[in-house]
Formats: C-alpha cells, structure tokens, sequence
C-alpha cells in the first residue's frame, strides 16, 4: 500500500523545522480547507442557509480563541505570554465578530490583519514543536480559522477593501501597535515582536536581522505599511479595470436577517 502522507522520523514527530516536509504538508492541507469552505459557502444560495453557516464558522471561531487562550494558561498567566495581544491573538477575535457584525471596521482590520499578519505564521512560523505535542495543532488551527474568515468575507459575502479600509485597518493596528509597545516596555515582553525583551527570550530571526532595538521599530512599521499596501494594491486594480462605477466603501451583499455595516 502506497503511503498517503510520507513517514516522520522522532525528531519530525518532535520538532518542528520551517520548510521541511511537515510545513509544506501543512500549507497543502490549510490551502485545501480554505479552498473547500470558500466553495462551499459559495454554492448556498439560500441566503438563511448562508447565515447559518457563517454563524456556525464564527461561533466555531470565536469557541476555539477561548479555548486556546484558556488552554494556553491554564497552569497560571504568565503576563509576559499569556496575554491575547499577539496580532494574530487579537485577529482571531476580531474575525468571528466581523462575520456575525459585518462591521467595516471589523472586517477591514480582519482582511488587512490576515493577510499582513497571520500569514507570516505560514511563511515563516515561530513553532518549534512537531506534530506530537497540542501546541502544533493548536498554533495552525488559530492561524486557519482567522485566513478562513477573511476568505470567506472576500468569496462569499462580497467585501471588497478599499483606501477606506486601509485607514481603517492601519488606525487599529496603531492603537494596538501603541497598546502592545506600552506592555512590552513595563513588563519585558515582546507582544507583536516589538518589544525589548530579555535576552534569553528567543526573538524570530527575520525580526533580529532589522537591527537593534528601538531602531527596527521603524522598519517593522515600514514593512506593517507594505504589507497593507500589497495586499490593498490587487483590489485597486481590479476597480480601474472596472470603472468608476466600482466603489470601494459600498454596501457588500448581506444576507437576511444580517446586519448591514
């Protein structure tokens, strides 16, 4: 019989290195998950249909983020890791809440956040643990959940982000940026990877290759902007293929019984 999914060695099962076989297969399989629960919301035409199956996805989001976070400090809180203020802690909340609200804020900070922030965990994770410890499963499955949202927000309810949006998702990740930075200065941590921590705190090697800090603080609210930017830049085009009649900061469709933005 012909293996579906290629064996793993101990140190495989154990640990987790960035580009190896296991990080491809999880990309393969986070890929195809996307891909399927896009399709299928698609195919609901019925729009109560739809709204049930957009609540179920957010309710199943927002039940995981409290789960993971209690599970994550269920022995204590340590307040130099256990606080939800990663990017992509406060993305996983924002998510359920963008899909239940259709807020434009919400779902404006959802997109730009997801695609800026929560896919650098599949580019480049900080995950050291394999497939035999829950950390693993839980570190992919809180990054899935929030790229699943903002991809169903895009093919299924219709949000298309504009330069209002990249306003809106740029003001938010101000005020947290600001809220984080304070945190990390008083408590020596290093929420959002912008802070000073110790040295024994191990930091992501692309965050220690822009320099010492205060100074990379720049660089990395530089590259926050071009990702924002980069991830704005395809909608523009489409709109001018389009347009004028395209409008950035119209009403998306919204099913029955949905609140409109």
């Amino acid at each position: 019989m012909i293996a579906l999914v290629p064996a793993l060695d101990p140190d495989q099962w154990n640990g987790f290195a960035p580009f190896g076989a296991v990080h491809a297969l999880v990309i393969c399989v986070c890929a195809v998950l996307m891909a399927a629960l896009a399709w299928l919301g698609r195919g609901l035409s019925d729009k109560r249909i739809e709204l049930r199956a957009r609540r179920t996805l957010a309710l199943f989001a927002l039940a995981y983020w409290i789960a993971y976070n209690t599970w994550w400090n269920w022995n204590g809180l340590d307040l130099t890791t256990g606080l939800p203020l990663q990017a992509c802690d406060v993305s996983g909340l924002v998510a359920p809440f963008a899909l239940l609200t259709l807020n434009r804020w919400l779902r404006a900070t959802l997109y730009f956040w997801a695609v800026a922030f929560a896919t650098q965990a599949f580019i480049q994770p900080t995950l050291t643990e394999g497939p035999a410890h829950v950390v693993f499963w839980a570190f992919w499955i809180a990054h899935l959940i929030i790229i699943t949202c903002a991809i169903y927000d895009l093919a299924v309810l219709g949000f298309r982000p504009g330069w209002g949006d990249f306003a809106r998702a740029s003001i938010v990740g101000l005020a947290w940026a600001a809220l984080a930075l304070a945190v990390d200065i008083r408590l020596g941590a290093n929420y959002g990877f912008i802070g000073n921590p110790p040295a024994s705190v191990r930091i992501p090697p692309l965050v220690a290759a822009f320099g010492p800090w205060p100074q990379r603080l720049a660089i990395i609210a530089a590259l926050a902007a071009l990702a924002f930017l980069l991830a704005l830049a395809p909608w523009l085009v489409v709109r001018r293929l389009r347009g004028p009649t395209s409008r950035s900061d119209s009403p998306p469709p919204v099913a029955d019984g949905a609140p409109a933005a």
